[in-house]
């Protein structure tokens, strides 16, 4: 697949370099696409990759990973377009500034928020509830760490899952695109136990079933 990624942040490498390591395309949209950070990353995402601005990123591409902090969130959006018909992979976090809590949730989520601003679009919520070490690794033993993604549209969910998958997670299917507002909250609950309670970012969440 030819993957958009907005964002070289930790998630936004972390995706990328992994799935360039498993034959994807890969380009990096980006505001500074020929900084010395930027090409450095393109560098370990396969012979495929490059960056480009973010308009010219998506051009093309079979999804767009959405890996901006929220706070830019509505500009970068702004910024690409009518993407009715795309597959948009919403990455996102609300968090607050000094991630003491989120921002939304409840009774909309930072998933709904993204959709509304880009109508027509297909978002699917996916790769936020994992650290980058967890990302970059996400055997644990015998078992594969739970990647939740959830979303409207049936295409653009297999082709997430598709893409969770080819990096060692095992998906699990959370429903429609409401659940958003279980999946933001539960990041924040992996935040909290990671790094206030003290687990570390070497943890996971994991479905077990019998």
């Amino acid at each position: 697949m030819k993957l958009s990624i907005l964002g070289t942040g930790g998630v936004g490498a972390a995706l990328g370099t992994l799935w360039g390591a498993t034959g994807h395309s890969v380009i990096y949209g980006s505001r500074t696409p020929q900084s010395e950070k930027v090409q450095l990353l393109v560098s370990k995402s396969g012979p495929q990759a490059s960056a480009a601005s973010p308009r010219d990123a998506i051009a093309g591409a079979d999804a767009i990973v959405f890996a901006v902090p929220w706070p830019a969130a509505r500009e970068t959006l702004e910024q690409l377009g009518d993407l009715a018909g795309r597959t948009l992979i919403d990455c996102t976090n609300p968090l607050l500034s000094d991630m003491s809590g989120i921002e939304l949730g409840h009774v909309i989520s930072a998933g709904e928020q993204i959709a509304m601003w880009m109508p027509g679009a297909n978002v699917v919520k996916a790769f936020n509830t994992a650290s980058v070490k967890v990302m970059l690794n996400p055997q644990f033993g015998d078992h594969r760490a739970t990647m939740f993604y959830c979303g409207d549209d049936d295409a653009a969910k297999l082709t997430v899952r598709q893409l969770i998958d080819d990096i060692g997670f095992e998906p699990i299917d959370a429903g429609s695109l409401t659940s958003s507002r279980y999946l933001e909250p539960l990041a924040m609950l992996y935040i909290h136990l990671a790094f206030r309670q003290g687990l570390g970012s070497n943890t996971a969440f994991k479905i077990m079933r019998r």
